[in-house]
């Protein structure tokens, strides 16, 4: 086990004047320098809407972003053959999820078959979401109390 007051190993492929310098800040200037890494990597990777239309199997109908997480309507595949299944319509819940070896891919949950849009908010935190959805896709309340808007 490593010593958590030695400072951590930089990666070979981080420049040695830029550990140099980041190693001189002190904790508010390193949160300052996360923050901006931070944003940078957001205006660099492709938006979640692209990487969702690239990677969705069947038709994606409609894609909301909520930053964290995406919720995504969409036709599965037709189970029978090629093309879609236009008579049903699924809802999910897309985030980016890290991988042990740094890189990201969408991490998908099923929240259930959407056979009628009408929106309702969730009792328990107030999200709008389909009136047939089992789960609530902001708070994660499972069969949470609806009332109708």
């Amino acid at each position: 086990m490593s010593d958590p007051n030695e400072d951590p190993k930089a990666p070979n492929t981080v420049p040695d004047a830029l550990i140099q310098h980041i190693g001189s800040l002190a904790l508010p200037e390193l949160k300052s320098v996360l923050s901006y890494v931070e944003r940078r990597i957001e205006t660099l990777r492709t938006p979640i809407e692209e990487e969702i239309e690239a990677a969705a199997a069947g038709e994606v109908l409609k894609i909301e972003d909520h930053g964290a997480y995406a919720l995504v309507r969409k036709h599965p595949p037709n189970p029978e053959g090629s093309g879609v299944n236009t008579d049903q319509v699924s809802l999910y819940h897309v985030r980016r999820e890290q991988r042990m070896d740094g890189t990201e891919s969408l991490h998908w949950v099923y929240l259930g078959d959407v056979h009628n849009a009408e929106q309702i908010r969730c009792k328990s935190c107030g999200g709008m979401l389909d009136k047939e959805a089992a789960v609530c896709p902001h708070c994660g309340t499972e069969n949470p109390d609806y009332t109708e808007t």
